[in-house]
């Protein structure tokens, strides 16, 4: 088993790359969409976002194709090879 610091470490690293994956999406995502979809995790490949309504969901869902397309021709977003759009209404989940 790893040293608690050790654990802590792979958090905080987690955690910051969770921000920058969510800073990213933010941008490339038009507004108001933006403002009602956020990342929650990535695991393996999988990124995860969660969003305030199943209204904003569909909304990003048929956006992904294209948004996957942009993600993989920007150097510093890693690879996803899969997007889960998840439901978290308002109030359930606290954002950055």
């Amino acid at each position: 088993m790893a040293e608690p610091s050790g654990v802590l470490r792979r958090l905080n690293q987690h955690s910051q790359i969770l921000k920058r994956l969510d800073k990213m999406c933010q941008e490339s995502l038009p507004s108001p969409l933006n403002q009602h979809c956020h990342v929650a995790n990535l695991r393996e490949k999988t990124l995860v976002i969660h969003a305030d309504s199943s209204l904003w969901a569909t909304r990003l869902r048929l956006i992904l194709p294209s948004l996957k397309l942009k993600w993989q021709e920007n150097q510093l977003m890693p690879t996803i090879s899969q997007v889960e759009v998840r439901v978290r209404p308002l109030g359930t989940v606290k954002h950055r």
